[in-house]
């Protein structure tokens, strides 16, 4: 079956929370000072053709007062009804068969967002390239990335970067990346 690459791109505590309990990202604040030229989202989102993210990062984003992805396919995964403010599109239905329809439509890139959407893809085997800046915090309570996860997945470090704001990013190519067709852009 043809899908596109896929990439995640997250920070996330040193203990693998990507939010606080209750949703928050205000501990990223004090490590928000890296450009995203250095952390390499730029390049990352320039080379992505969609977005595909979960309702609830979706909800997120709407909060911030502006949109963040003017040019770029976003693609909400929910199954409740979705007013599109920003051409956004909803999609439902199992990640795999998402991802095969948004080839269909042209996607070759994707980024996946969101906790529950990126838990998924894991554990589905479907997450191609996976970037983590690890924040030197330890939330002790918050969103797990990893949380319910069954299967042992094997990735190799492509790249270690030390950014500036302190934190330290990690840049993994899937083991089993060779399994579609496709490649990650780097």
């Amino acid at each position: 079956m043809n899908r596109p690459v896929v990439s995640v791109f997250l920070a996330l505590s040193l203990d693998g929370f990507i939010a606080g309990s209750d949703g928050d990202l205000s501990w990223l604040d004090p490590y928000a000072t890296d450009s995203p030229a250095e952390t390499g989202y730029e390049r990352m989102i320039h080379n992505i053709d969609t977005l595909l993210m979960g309702r609830n990062t979706y909800e997120k984003v709407l909060s911030f007062g502006f949109w963040p992805y003017p040019e770029k396919r976003v693609v909400v995964l929910t199954h409740r009804p979705l007013s599109s403010r920003h051409g956004e599109m909803a999609e439902s239905g199992p990640l795999h068969e998402v991802l095969k329809r948004l080839w269909d439509q042209g996607a070759r890139h994707v980024y996946l967002d969101g906790g529950q959407v990126v838990r998924q893809g894991l554990a589905d085997g479907l997450v191609d390239e996976l970037t983590l800046s690890w924040v030197p915090v330890i939330l002790g309570d918050g969103i797990g990335l990893f949380n319910g996860l069954q299967n042992r997945l094997a990735w190799e470090v492509n790249e270690v970067r030390h950014l500036p704001s302190g934190l330290v990013q990690t840049r993994y190519l899937s083991v089993a990346k060779g399994n579609h067709e496709g490649g990650v852009a780097s």
